[in-house]
């Protein structure tokens, strides 16, 4: 019996016989692929902004109107004019001043160019030139000094 005693000491208390391996299947893990999300670019109209013309208001200057002198061939009461035929075309006026018309002196010369009576008359005043008659300018050659004529 001591050899059993024995056989039962040195194998720690347990059986006499060693246990018998069994293999049991464990899961594994396995990789599989897990899908990403990847933006990918889109042809998405982008509003832009675009240029508007804007009307710009310029000031505009009034003209002031400066008194002139109108020419006319009329006679007027208050100014002397020669007595012979003429018109408008035949007269010059100066330029305009505030004195115009005042201490008025008139020169004048009357011809005959072939029986044709022709003027020419000069009047200055205050501011110097003022107007003046011109028919003699038409005619060339000889002449005779004459008075007034028509």
């Amino acid at each position: 019996m001591l050899g059993l005693v024995a056989a039962f000491v040195l194998s720690g208390c347990g059986s006499i016989f060693p246990p018998k391996a069994t293999l049991t299947p464990t899961p594994t893990e396995t990789l599989t692929s897990t899908p990403t999300f990847t933006p990918t670019a889109t042809s998405t109209e982008t509003p832009t902004q675009t240029a508007t013309p804007t009307e710009t208001l310029t000031p505009t200057e009034t003209p002031t109107e400066t008194p002139t002198l109108t020419p006319t061939w009329e006679p007027i009461p208050g100014m002397l004019w020669p007595r012979a035929t003429f018109t408008a075309n035949d007269i010059t006026w100066g330029t305009w001043c505030p004195d115009r018309g005042t201490n008025v002196s008139c020169e004048t010369e009357y011809r005959l160019y072939g029986g044709v009576c022709t003027v020419g008359m000069t009047c200055y005043d205050s501011c110097g030139f003022y107007y003046s008659v011109d028919t003699i300018r038409y005619y060339d050659g000889p002449y005779t000094f004459t008075g007034p004529c028509y």
